[in-house]
């Protein structure tokens, strides 16, 4: 069975879970390395070592040959050769030989009677002078030998050989040694692979039991074992930011629902005194069952209000929920619709704007809301006949940068309890002065979280005069060209 085609195969990925284990991996991956560098630095010894041999041999017999060459070239006729004194050069005790052959084939002499070497096209080639000197491999009566062939004269070449079968048994046992190391080096090289891979997998086995306890508690507070400044600990770190970002989240859920559930329990529990109260009232003075019935209706209204901040802040919460793409708005012209609406609900309340032209990009609904949660905000906290300030401005930045849209709201309130100032965009949080203003304390949090998912900020302040400020920042819409007209797409 090909082992690449296990179920999973090598490294899993898209075809299921691999069956071989990751530390078996490491082990396999190490042992493939050193086997490779065994190979070839085994090829490389034996190839070095064979030129070596091979060069010896032959500087051998060009020796042989150039001492016959200097002794009988003068010669025309030749009968037997006898072999020179200093023949051997030292290499080994194996014998050299050579043959003189003429052009057409035919064996003039020999230097040892009986043993004939093949006379080959190469061999009359070079004794015709057509040819130069060659080296070349052949077998005689079984022996493999080395040859040098080479021109003597007189359309006469010389063929000097010696066995090399000694040399041969040399290479091979070189290659058998060569082999077995080999082997040994990589049979080694997986055991040691295995006790290194356990080794360096124990951090990650740690954080495998980390990530399992985790799993199995549901308690990411206490998240994964850190330290260190090599991969695994910065993964662990990344690990534990997202875990904290997953607690984080949690909680706030968590907080949620309670706070809601004790902001619920009000309005429902006045909603029901009231309808009980009609229920079992049937001689209820008509006025008294007319405020009832208003009351009812407020109550039912703020509940409406309450539900639908709460399923707003819920989709500020998720950033993935929405898909709605942002687009190029004219910034004064959404915050002056936004005026109209509150001149409308706001009849005791006056409404100034200075609305200079800015644009910047963003979703249109969610910047609706964040106006008017800032102008209701101002109207609910102004006295009657009171007057709240808007402007819009667009600021350029030092240096070139993009600037940003500047949205300032102010009231004529009382101002914000310097106690409650660090809280004001916290959800469900209503200062000190706030029982006698209708809310529930999510508008400024959704303001909030409008603002930073478009990437901009949102301070308060209190200004000389009385009263408070709200000012949110925007980037605006760069100038340029591929930033497109903002008219194109409204």
């Amino acid at each position: 069975m090909n082992f690449l085609r296990w179920r999973g195969g090598w490294s899993g990925a898209d075809r299921g879970p691999s069956k071989v284990g990751f530390r078996s991996r490491v082990a396999i991956l190490a042992a493939i390395a050193v086997a490779t560098a065994v190979l070839i630095a085994s090829a490389v010894i034996f190839v070095v070592v064979r030129q070596d041999v091979v060069g010896r041999v032959d500087s051998t017999l060009t020796h042989h040959a150039e001492l016959l060459v200097k002794r009988y070239s003068k010669r025309r006729s030749l009968d037997v050769i006898k072999p020179p004194r200093r023949a051997s050069a030292g290499l080994s005790s194996t014998p050299t030989f050579s043959q003189v052959t003429s052009a057409k084939g035919v064996v003039l002499a020999r230097e040892q009677p009986g043993l004939t070497l093949p006379v080959t096209l190469g061999v009359r080639s070079v004794a015709a002078g057509h040819s130069g000197p060659f080296f070349s491999d052949t077998t005689v009566g079984g022996i493999p030998i080395r040859m040098y062939v080479t021109s003597i004269g007189h359309g006469r070449a010389l063929q000097v050989f010696r066995p090399v079968t000694e040399l041969d048994a040399e290479l091979e046992r070189l290659a058998v040694v060569l082999i077995t190391t080999g082997a040994a080096g990589i049979l080694i090289a997986l055991l040691l692979g295995m006790l290194v891979a356990g080794v360096a997998l124990r951090p990650v086995r740690l954080l495998t039991s980390a990530a399992e306890r985790i799993t199995s508690t549901r308690d990411f507070s206490n998240g994964l074992p850190g330290g260190g400044h090599d991969e695994l600990a910065r993964l662990a770190s990344s690990i534990n930011t997202m875990l904290d970002a997953v607690n984080a989240s949690q909680n706030a859920q968590r907080q949620l629902v309670v706070d809601a559930s004790h902001e619920l329990r009000t309005p429902l529990t006045s909603l029901r005194t009231n309808v009980e109260v009609l229920a079992e009232s049937r001689d209820l003075d008509p006025l008294v069952r007319q405020q009832l019935v208003a009351d009812l209706a407020l109550q039912f209204d703020a509940l409406n209000v309450l539900l639908s901040d709460l399923v707003e802040l819920a989709r500020q919460d998720d950033p993935g929920a929405t898909t709605v793409t942002p687009e190029f708005l004219h910034i004064d012209e959404v915050v002056d619709d936004a005026l109209s609406n509150a001149r409308s609900n706001y009849p005791d309340v006056r409404f100034q704007g200075e609305l200079a032209p800015a644009r910047a990009r963003a979703v249109p609904a969610d910047l609706e809301r964040l106006v008017t949660n800032l102008l209701d905000n101002a109207a609910k906290w102004s006295p009657v006949e009171g007057t709240v300030e808007v402007q819009v401005e667009e600021r350029s930045k030092p240096g070139g940068s993009s600037g940003e849209v500047i949205i300032r709201v102010r009231d004529q309130g009382p101002g914000i309890d310097p106690d409650d100032l660090p809280y004001v965009f916290d959800r469900f949080y209503r200062g000190h002065e706030s029982g006698h203003v209708p809310g529930s304390g999510l508008g400024l949090a959704i303001v909030r979280r409008i603002v930073e998912a478009h990437g901009g900020s949102i301070s308060v302040e209190q200004p000389q005069g009385g009263g408070t400020s709200m000012t949110v920042r925007l980037p605006a819409l760069d100038e340029g060209p591929s930033s497109g007209s903002p008219d194109d797409d409204r």
